[in-house]
């Protein structure tokens, strides 16, 4: 590889970092960064929508959490196929993460439609599993996307009353669910409503939210004979899940119901396996991911203090047992299933690693392995359901800083 294509590829692994941090966790994007990667904005879906473009939704009765306009992104494609893909960008579980969202230093969830989550598209359909390149075989598919201004995993349908830190009373909106199903009802304007093949995807809270909404978006498109369902590093374990989703989300019960332990995604995704034995369920995520570390630290000591500027390998290495233990479970109880662990270094203290990768190049790298994320997707929607990266799962991190 030329030194210059290797430059390259550290720009784009680190601006898309840049762009996740933004999204996920408020760190500030420079406005030099924003503007190389901004560009113009999408245009207003208005009238029948040109084959390959890129469009913003406007959609009836839809809020963010602060309950500002919210809106959907769609591309329509020459094939009978969907994506559907589920934004990520935090959480609120309690009045304490509601009144500390993104606008706050260190806030936990992104509370309106702006330039995280365009920054963030930008990058799916240059770079990411959205892109128009010929090895992407999801180029002529249609594509929707549904950005996450809720806290909710896409999964809420309530709104609650909270205290702001300047002493107001406000309300938050956890819509996300309700946000989802009217969007799809305006694209169905648009596309056929049962395609002949459906990937429902997410990264981060997006990957939570197509675990919990996977069998409902299923019946959305009228139950297709061929699915495929990718969870992208969305994996964090707290014992109130289920009290959550039904006292602070209002999940629909069909949701909260399934789930019963600790880990949200493995039981929806059980769920998922049980009722629909045809679907291909896919996990994929870093060993030692940066940004679920973190937030594994926040649920860990009791979802009640500022969240941590700092982590290193103690929070690593809770996580990779954690990670562990998922695949473990998962192999269990969803028999088939795929599974692709990876490792591409972020931070070097404690060894963590890379969060998500669906939206970004890392999706088309093999990085430190073969086949490459896109290519081991695209084997399993034909077919063939493969797992790798399990030997990084017993790696030993001791001798990182």
């Amino acid at each position: 590889m030329t030194r210059k294509k290797k430059r390259n590829i550290c720009i784009v692994s680190i601006l898309a970092a840049v762009i996740i941090t933004f999204v996920l966790f408020g760190s500030n994007i420079t406005n030099a960064v924003i503007s190389i990667t901004m560009g113009r904005d999408l245009p207003q879906l208005s009238g029948e929508p040109e084959v390959g473009k890129w469009y913003t939704v406007n959609v009836d009765d839809t809020v963010s959490s602060d309950g500002s306009k919210w809106q959907g992104y769609f591309r329509k494609g020459s094939e009978n196929k969907v994506i559907l893909y589920f934004y990520g960008g935090g959480f609120s579980v309690n009045d304490y993460t509601a009144a500390r969202s993104m606008d706050v230093k260190g806030g936990f969830y992104n509370p309106r439609m702006g330039t995280g989550l365009n920054v963030m598209t930008y990058a799916i359909r240059k770079w990411g599993i959205g892109n128009s390149a010929d090895d992407n075989m999801f180029k002529d598919w249609t594509f929707i996307g549904v950005p996450y201004c809720n806290g909710d995993f896409h999964a809420g349908t309530g709104e609650k009353e909270y205290s702001a830190l300047d002493g107001s009373t406000r309300t938050i909106y956890y819509h996300g669910y309700t946000n989802y199903r009217h969007l799809i009802e305006k694209i169905f304007n648009y596309i056929d409503s049962s395609p002949d093949q459906l990937v429902i995807a997410g990264s981060s809270a997006g990957g939570f939210g197509a675990a919990i909404l996977a069998d409902d978006a299923i019946e959305r498109f009228n139950n297709p004979k061929d699915v495929a369902v990718l969870v992208d590093s969305s994996l964090l374990i707290n014992e109130h899940w289920h009290d959550i989703m039904v006292n602070e989300w209002h999940t629909p019960k069909a949701f909260s119901d399934a789930v019963t332990s600790d880990n949200i995604t493995l039981d929806s995704l059980t769920a998922l396996g049980n009722n629909r034995d045809n679907v291909k369920i896919l996990f994929d995520c870093s060993v030692r991911d940066c940004n679920l570390s973190l937030a594994q630290r926040f649920f860990d000591e009791g979802s009640q203090q500022e969240m941590p500027l700092k982590i290193g390998k103690a929070e690593g290495d809770r996580f990779q047992q954690i990670l562990k233990q998922m695949v473990s479970d998962m192999q269990e109880q969803i028999p088939g299933c795929g599974i692709y662990i990876w490792d591409a270094k972020s931070q070097e203290d404690g060894h963590l690693t890379v969060h998500t990768a669906a939206g970004t190049k890392i999706f088309f790298d093999s990085k430190s392995r073969n086949p490459s994320m896109a290519q081991w997707l695209e084997n399993a929607v034909n077919g063939k359901v493969e797992s790798f990266g399990m030997e990084l799962l017993d790696r030993n991190y001791s001798n990182s800083k």
